[in-house]
C-alpha cells in the first residue's frame, strides 16, 4: 500500500490525469461499493466480491456516472490531494515500524 501512495503522488502530476482523494472528514455522498470503472459514457465495469459485470445499459452507466460525479465533487485534487496522501503515509509508517519492532522483539 505504501508504494501505491508514492506512485499516486507522481501520477497526479501528469497532464492527462486527474486524481482525487475523498478525505475522511468529508461526508460521503454514497456508500462506495461495489467498485466500478467507467470506460466511457457507454460502458461500465462493475466489480463485486465474487464477479465482474460489464454493462452497456444506459441506466447502469448513468447511475455510475452520477455516483462518480458525486464523489468527485467532495474529493480534493492537486496539492490538497498530495497533502492528504502524505498525511496518510505519515500516519501509516510509524504504525508499520512499531509492528515490525514488536515482531522482532517478541
Amino acid at each position: 500500500m505504501i508504494f501505491w501512495l508514492f506512485d499516486d503522488r507522481a501520477v497526479s502530476r501528469l497532464p492527462n490525469v486527474s486524481l482525487g482523494v475523498v478525505p475522511s472528514d468529508r461526508r460521503m455522498p454514497d456508500f462506495p461499493m461495489p467498485c466500478f470503472s467507467l470506460q466511457d459514457d457507454r460502458l461500465v465495469i462493475v466489480k463485486t466480491f465474487h464477479s465482474e459485470v460489464t454493462t452497456r445499459n444506459p441506466k447502469d452507466v448513468e447511475m455510475r456516472l452520477d455516483t462518480f460525479e458525486q464523489f468527485a465533487a467532495v474529493a480534493v485534487y492537486g496539492d490538497a490531494m498530495r497533502a492528504a496522501i502524505e498525511d496518510i503515509r505519515d500516519g501509516f509508517l510509524p504504525r508499520q515500524e512499531r509492528a515490525r519492532s514488536e515482531l522482532l522483539s517478541g
